[in-house]
């Protein structure tokens, strides 16, 4: 599907999460089709800024060095939900701590202003490709 982006590509501050910020890769914007569906997918790193979170996370094994988490998401063509593609863990040079796979349990958005405006940017990024 989509590589797995580097860190510190082309991302765009989405807004704020339970535990950090996010941001979405704007290189990774495109249009998928999974099971006869379209899908907007994305890849977002949500850099973790609470402290408490990240010292609670580092104690898993293999997770001293997270910082953050590198999600695929796959938008619904209304953009009110998604399902996730594929999550990861990564350290502060984007390896990979963990793999927590993908859910492929579509998530609400109407009431997370973070995840409708990562998808209001990741739509406008994909008109801009289009139109060139």
């Amino acid at each position: 599907m989509l590589p797995l982006p580097t860190l510190a590509q082309n991302l765009l501050e989405a807004g704020k999460t339970d535990v950090g910020v996010l941001y979405i890769d704007s290189e990774s914007v495109n249009t998928v089709k999974k099971d006869g569906k379209y899908y907007l997918a994305f890849f977002a790193e949500e850099k973790y800024t609470d402290q408490t979170f990240l010292a609670s996370l580092r104690q898993g094994e293999d997770m001293a060095g997270a910082v953050s988490a590198v999600t695929l998401y796959l938008f619904n063509t209304f953009g009110n939900e998604y399902i996730i593609g594929a999550n990861y863990i990564v350290d502060s040079e984007g390896k990979v701590c963990a793999d927590l796979g993908a859910d492929m349990t579509p998530v609400d958005v109407r009431n997370n202003a973070t995840m409708r405006n990562a998808y209001t940017m990741a739509l406008k990024i994909l008109q801009r490709k289009n139109a060139k």
